[in-house]
């Protein structure tokens, strides 16, 4: 009977770390997302990006802009916004419905805030979003949003630019790291010219094939993990530089099967270069909890535990 259990709990724990590592995917996405309407000019070429062909935009009636159909249109129609115009999005609460293989049903409310020649006040919006995962993407794309304003607030303008920017990075960095695949590739556009990986023994990665070896010895030893985000500090560096603070709780499965449980603290310098992602620079990592065998019933419980947190 404790044998059926514990391999109930096994899988519940694939489950569940699965659905995480999926959840910083859309995470990713929505932080660009934000980060396309908050940079002083938006990148059209990044912006169609994250959604599909077929793209469909229900705009609020309140609203002044029409409802559009089709990525091209959606694009056209935002490249008329009003120049000079400061936008901030602050993500409250993000909900996640898989419907099918490839597809899902995100539900999302964030504080929209907005000051300039235009217009200027604030608003808790929802977007109901259904999002398309492309045969040998990585990221989901957005293929019906609608917006919904829920009440108009009276808050003040505070800029979400850079803590959107880092965010994206952030989680999309851990997507990669989650289930490792076995191409490192997609790590090449993360990676600064001037980069200083330092592992927690001290060994410091210079190049990409380094991170790449260091990469693949990581999906050699782990099959699946999460990281939950804690004590998260963003501060401006020196130069078109973020430097982040961040602890990571952490969850996974060895490729033996075996459930850890781990804590780390790191200190990162992401580096400002107007592409699609930002670039680690600086990197450093401290073990607070270290690695630890763990039941799967003791990793779930850890994971409800932070990520409650």
């Amino acid at each position: 009977m404790s044998e059926n259990t514990g391999s109930t709990d096994l899988d519940r724990l694939r489950t569940t770390l699965a659905a995480s590592a999926y959840e910083h995917r859309v995470r990713t996405v929505l932080h660009r997302w934000y980060c396309g309407y908050e940079a002083p000019h938006m990148n059209l070429d990044q912006q169609g990006e994250l959604v599909t062909d077929d793209f469909t935009l229900h705009r609020p009636p309140e609203g002044d802009m029409p409802s559009v159909q089709g990525r091209q249109a959606y694009l056209d129609s935002v490249s008329a916004l009003p120049a000079g115009q400061n936008n901030a999005h602050h993500l409250r609460t993000l909900a996640i419905e898989h419907t099918g293989a490839g597809t899902a049903q995100v539900v999302v409310t964030h504080d929209f805030e907005t000051a300039g020649p235009a217009m200027t006040g604030a608003a808790r919006l929802r977007y109901d979003l259904e999002l398309l995962q492309e045969p040998g993407e990585h990221l989901p794309r957005i293929s019906t949003m609608a917006e919904h304003i829920l009440t108009y607030q009276q808050t003040p303008f505070a800029d979400a630019y850079a803590e959107n920017r880092v965010l994206a990075f952030v989680h999309y960095w851990l997507s990669l790291l989650e289930q490792p695949g076995a191409d490192a590739e997609p790590l090449r556009e993360l990676l600064d010219a001037d980069l200083a990986m330092t592992l927690s023994g001290g060994r410091v990665l210079h190049t990409f094939d380094q991170v790449a070896a260091w990469y693949t010895d990581t999906a050699g030893l782990v099959d699946l993990s999460t990281h939950h985000l804690a004590d998260l500090t963003i501060t401006p560096g020196t130069g078109d530089t973020h430097d982040l603070s961040v602890d990571f709780a952490w969850e996974g499965i060895t490729r033996e099967g075996q459930p850890m449980t781990a804590r780390t603290r790191h200190q990162w310098t992401l580096a400002e270069t107007g592409e699609r992602h930002l670039r680690l620079r600086r990197f450093a990592v401290t073990v607070l909890d270290p690695f630890t065998p763990v039941t799967a019933q003791e990793a779930l419980a850890h994971h409800d535990a932070n990520k409650a947190g």
